[in-house]
């Protein structure tokens, strides 16, 4: 535990480690201690940040390899990007997608329908206001999240290729 609390600061894949571990635990506190059901969106990011915990995890295992932080980096601009998608949504700068919206179309018979709807998970619709938190919407603290999660790994990143340049 110490080498981990030592290395955040000045290693992208111990800071990733961290900082995606505490995203899934706040996303998953919100939907089964709060009850607050995710969108498709939601999920896509928590899936951004299992990839980051992936590479992070790789990255601290074989420190030699580069790709891991750049890895890092890449995963963290796609979460950022389906944050900053869901945060368009929510504020009807563009249309959301099918899986986004509260009513889908009917193509199936009435019995089809039913069957789907008594089996599908339950989830919420991605162009609906999320809850507010210290007057920002949990859709903005997840962009503002993302974002910082961004620009600190390409900082530490960027940090350590400069000291690998002067080896």
């Amino acid at each position: 535990m110490k080498i981990i609390f030592k290395n955040i600061f000045n290693s992208p894949s111990y800071f990733a480690l961290i900082f995606s571990t505490l995203a899934l635990i706040v996303a998953f506190s919100l939907e089964f201690i709060f009850d607050l059901i995710p969108c498709h969106l939601c999920i896509l990011q928590r899936y951004g940040y299992i990839a980051v915990l992936l590479f992070a995890i790789l990255g601290i295992k074989y420190k030699k390899k580069n790709i891991f932080s750049i890895l890092l980096v890449i995963s963290l601009m796609i979460t950022f990007s389906i944050a900053l998608w869901h945060k368009g949504i929510e504020a009807y700068w563009w249309s959301p997608t099918a899986e986004c919206v509260e009513m889908s179309i009917n193509t199936a018979t009435f019995q089809e329908e039913l069957d789907k709807a008594n089996n599908e998970k339950l989830t919420a619709a991605c162009d609906q206001p999320s809850p507010v938190l210290f007057n920002i919407s949990l859709v903005e603290w997840s962009l503002l999240y993302s974002l910082l999660g961004l620009l600190s790994v390409s900082f530490l990143l960027v940090k350590n290729i400069n000291k690998w340049k002067r080896i």
